[in-house]
């Protein structure tokens, strides 16, 4: 964070400013204000506005600091993965008997799971944010449980459509309602594909019950998607088996 605040100070003028996570924090203050400040969610985008223009933003999910010509500054920051940076300084998933549970016996999970969770930004179009977000951070596939039998068809559709390798269970017949289980191979797929998928998805609000699946040095990471985004309320939350090394946030 002092790092942080070292570039920043070089790089802005002296005038007044808008600092926002395009989430919770909202501040209007002065430069000597601004390099005064002590708390920021790293793990959340952070813009600095000066009439309404942004002049500075770190990214957390590509770990970039940008300016208002649009150059990227460069980092001395360790050779880490942006999931692994994520996991390290994402916040406890403090869900344990409901939804974590839910889906580990949806999926077959390991109970001995870790579940870290981050914040996700105020968008207007959750649906390309989320498709940038799994591009950058380089899902392979997918599963899903599904009860409708309209959202299986579409995204069978889509998966024939961009050939996709994709395979379907169906609960036992005498099970009702019947369920069926998707899982789907996106790893050669564009970014273009993927905001198709994620559309389908969020046409029908099964963002919660989604399971993206991200490889890293140590083993699949798991992505599960939640809240809602429109009103600053979008959250992350990795699954993984093993504890992922904890990283240095400061940049």
């Amino acid at each position: 964070m002092f790092q942080l605040k070292t570039i920043w100070s070089g790089c802005l003028p002296h005038a007044s400013y808008r600092v926002t996570d395009f989430s919770e924090l909202n501040l209007h203050v002065t430069k000597p204000q601004l390099i005064q400040l002590r708390w920021i969610d790293l793990t959340l985008p952070f813009g600095i506005y000066s009439n309404e223009k942004l002049v500075f933003l770190y990214d957390p999910y590509a770990r970039e600091l940008h300016t208002e010509e649009g150059g990227i500054l460069e980092q001395n920051h360790p050779n880490v993965s942006i999931v692994d940076f994520l996991i390290a300084h994402g916040q406890t998933f403090h869900d344990p008997d409901t939804y974590s549970l839910k889906m580990e016996d949806a999926y077959g999970l390991s109970p001995d799971s870790h579940w870290r969770q981050f914040g996700l930004p105020k968008v207007k179009a959750p649906a390309a944010f989320i498709a940038n977000l799994l591009t950058t951070f380089g899902v392979i596939s997918f599963q899903v449980v599904l009860y409708k039998n309209k959202l299986l068809s579409d995204i069978e559709s889509w998966a024939k459509r961009t050939g996709s390798n994709y395979t379907v269970e169906s609960s036992r017949k005498w099970v009702w309602p019947k369920t069926y289980k998707v899982s789907c191979d996106v790893s050669q797929q564009s970014e273009q594909a993927i905001h198709q998928l994620v559309s389908i998805l969020d046409h029908y609000e099964e963002w919660e019950g989604v399971r993206f699946l991200i490889p890293t040095e140590t083993g699949t990471v798991s992505l599960f998607i939640g809240g809602d985004l429109t009103q600053g309320y979008g959250y992350g939350v990795f699954q993984y088996e093993h504890p992922g090394e904890v990283v240095s946030n400061e940049i």
